[in-house]
């Protein structure tokens, strides 16, 4: 049994998908590899493109906002997460929020969709929310769990964003509306010193609740 399940599930009169965790020592691979597999395997319903039953053929997704996690930022072709943010990622900051995601072209999708053929150009280092997404319906703990590790690793690469910020004097800034961000907004991760998803513990990501979540359904 891996330690991680994605299960058939009726969500709303739909075919929908739930997530089990059966061991909180997997790492955030585990669960991509858990989803990705799902994906290619099961006809869930796609809420945007029901007609076709496949995400193959539909690039609706990539013309919409895109997070970024510092795994991520590692992982895209510009080689680090200082000069993904300067060719590949866009950086708005309002009030005290930092949201770096990733860079939209003139047609308003992103700049890595090849528009011909409706794909990813990159489709082996895409981001993690790109892997992690389907539009099926989900459990609410399904979605929260997703939630959390995406929102935990951009959290981290917004603190990277910081530091780097601080060693060259001027935190690059592409969008902005009333900003000061304040890093202890932004404290140390799971994420943190590691550049791969197989490196990162679920069990130091999750919270108490959602935790307390998966566990009570488990012993029903």
């Amino acid at each position: 049994m891996h330690k991680v399940e994605a299960v058939s599930v009726t969500v709303n009169g739909q075919a929908g998908y739930d997530i089990r965790v059966h061991d909180w020592e997997a790492s955030v691979q585990d669960y991509i590899d858990t989803l990705n597999r799902f994906i290619l395997d099961n006809r869930c319903y796609r809420s945007r493109r029901p007609e076709l039953g496949a995400c193959l053929g539909c690039d609706l997704c990539c013309r919409e906002r895109i997070p970024v996690t510092v795994i991520d930022a590692f992982n895209l072709p510009d080689g680090s997460p200082e000069q993904a943010i300067v060719k590949s990622l866009h950086v708005y900051v309002e009030g005290q929020v930092v949201d770096i995601t990733m860079r939209l072209d003139e047609s308003g999708g992103c700049i890595y969709l090849d528009r011909t053929k409706g794909i990813c150009k990159i489709y082996g280092q895409r981001p993690l929310v790109c892997q992690t997404f389907i539009c099926c319906p989900a459990t609410p703990k399904a979605k929260l769990l997703r939630e959390e590790i995406v929102n935990t690793g951009e959290d981290e690469l917004v603190r990277r964003w910081f530091k780097t910020g601080r060693e060259q004097g001027h935190p690059i800034i592409h969008e902005a509306l009333s900003p000061h961000p304040d890093k202890a907004d932004y404290p140390k991760t799971a994420f943190a010193g590691v550049q791969s998803y197989k490196k990162v513990i679920l069990k130091d990501i999750c919270s108490a609740g959602l935790r307390r979540k998966f566990e009570k359904e488990r012993g029903n």
